[in-house]
């Protein structure tokens, strides 16, 4: 399976666009199973996500099993956000919440107090439900990542050893990106039984 699951590089079919009645924009997008995907997954399922657009951004992908056989999945809705500097960046919200750590070889440990950063960050947060607030003081602005359908967080930054990996990501570019993903991942997974749906939330804003 490619890294992060297949349906992260496939196209998706643009269902609808339109404009709401409070000036937002919502665009529907879908993907359904064929037989490329079950070369890879044999199962029959449904995606749509459904991305609000205005004065917060809103993600929404829902997940629905249209097959006669249940099917268990990890996901997560990737965030990748602009911050001022990334050493003076830290997230709140996850203070006491148990985490396994991708740079230690997935050890478990326990966050205490807020994120900061001083190196390699890759950590699933899990069994958490709560909203995360990123607090970017070099830029004078907190952006607030809610969500629903979720039950654990990733937080990433590559940092300068492994952003010289990325070939899409140039010379100190890590210094001004953050990812906080709202996710199921790690422990935390969904199983769906035929006919069964799931729909994961990530709502941005700046607080």
């Amino acid at each position: 399976m490619p890294a992060h699951g297949f349906v992260r590089t496939r196209l998706w079919d643009l269902r609808s666009a339109s404009p709401e009645a409070d000036g937002q924009v919502l665009l529907r997008l879908g993907l359904s199973d064929d037989a490329s995907t079950r070369a890879l997954w044999d199962f029959a399922f449904d995606l749509e996500l459904c991305v609000t657009v205005g004065p917060t951004l809103r993600l929404a992908l829902s997940t629905r099993n249209t097959g006669a056989a249940a099917f268990t999945i990890t996901q997560a809705l990737h965030s990748y956000l602009c911050v001022s500097d990334i050493e003076q960046t830290s997230v709140l919200g996850l203070d006491g919440c148990d985490y396994l750590d991708k740079v230690q070889n997935f050890a478990p440990a326990r966050q205490s107090g807020a994120v900061e950063f001083g190196g390699e960050t890759d950590r699933i947060y899990t069994g958490t439900r709560f909203d995360c607030l990123i607090e970017d003081r070099a830029g004078g602005r907190s952006i607030r990542v809610a969500k629903q359908g979720s039950t654990s967080t990733v937080v990433w930054n590559p940092w300068r050893e492994r952003e010289q990996a990325l070939t899409d990501m140039a010379a100190g570019e890590h210094r001004h990106m953050l990812c906080v993903e709202t996710c199921n991942a790690g422990p935390d997974q969904i199983t769906l039984a035929p006919g069964a749906a799931h729909t994961l939330v990530a709502t941005m804003s700046v607080a």
